[in-house]
């Protein structure tokens, strides 16, 4: 025992150093073992979606008028909205495809696109004018004008020409808490449900 308190007493420096490594690895061990488990869970979350896709793929495209009637509210807009997004996939200019698309499909695909992000702030931020300049007629298709107010503000934001209304993060924050509280998403998934069993017609893909 007294030749470690001598050894500590004589080489402290050292004895520092050795309890700053340790700490040091053990902080870096943490934040590694961290780093894994995120990865891990954003692996299985992007595989549970692919598996997904996969089994929506195998039911709705092509898209049928019996796939339409048998498909449960909460599944068929996204459903319907795979079957719109798969053979636009397969064109030279996506965008171009999608603009020459019916109307009601476009607006269809346009609610998709945004109950999948989940909220107004990434929707806006991440689809082009072309997505998001035809929200609020998407809405309306549906029947859905609980959120006309707030969505014309927040449309206007986006749109880069228009200078009327200056970009509000606060704003758009409250605009999602507004949304959640009115369970807008679930009310567009239901709705947008409703109206495309309602004309099946204009939703069946074939694949050319």
């Amino acid at each position: 025992m007294d030749n470690v308190i001598a050894w500590f007493r004589d080489y402290w420096p050292y004895a520092v150093a050795l309890v700053v490594v340790a700490v040091g690895a053990s902080f870096l061990f943490r934040k590694a073992a961290r780093a894994y488990r995120d990865h891990q869970k954003r692996f299985h979350a992007e595989e549970a979606q692919m598996r997904r896709l996969v089994e929506l793929k195998k039911t709705y495209y092509p898209l049928t008028e019996a796939a339409i009637a048998a498909a449960p509210a909460e599944e068929l807009l996204e459903g319907t909205a795979l079957s719109i997004q798969i053979p636009l996939q397969k064109q030279d200019d996506p965008e171009r495809a999608f603009a020459a698309l019916p109307e009601a499909q476009q607006l269809i695909y346009v609610l998709d696109v945004f109950v999948s992000d989940g909220k107004a702030a990434v929707f806006f931020k991440e689809s082009s004018a072309l997505l998001s300049g035809r929200l609020l007629p998407a809405l309306h298709l549906i029947g859905l004008h609980d959120a006309d107010d707030r969505m014309t503000t927040l449309c206007t934001m986006f749109d880069e020409n228009d200078e009327t209304t200056s970009l509000d993060w606060k704003a758009v924050e409250n605009a999602d808490e507004a949304f959640e509280a009115m369970g807008l998403l679930t009310k567009i998934k239901l709705q947008g449900a409703e109206y495309i069993r309602s004309h099946p017609a204009q939703f069946v893909v074939n694949d050319d």
